[in-house]
């Protein structure tokens, strides 16, 4: 069985701008931080399995967030 494909994500500037003003804010959570890195890293094109690796979570811990943003 082959594997389905990762949803696209497309982020317009005002939303790429948010999710990087989260990753600097002091105030945040550490989950919400790394959903927002997530979801930028997945816009710019990187595979699940290459953000997974990058940001020391599980593929399906990505895949879960770029399909609740898409």
């Amino acid at each position: 069985m082959a594997t389905p494909r990762a949803v696209a994500i497309d982020v317009s500037e005002a939303e790429a701008a948010e999710l990087a003003s989260r990753l600097r804010r002091r105030k945040v959570s550490r989950a919400d931080a790394m959903r927002a890195e997530i979801v930028l890293l997945a816009a710019q094109g990187i595979s699940n399995l290459a953000i997974a690796k990058r940001l020391g979570v599980t593929r399906v811990t990505v895949t879960t967030w770029r399909r609740r943003f898409a």
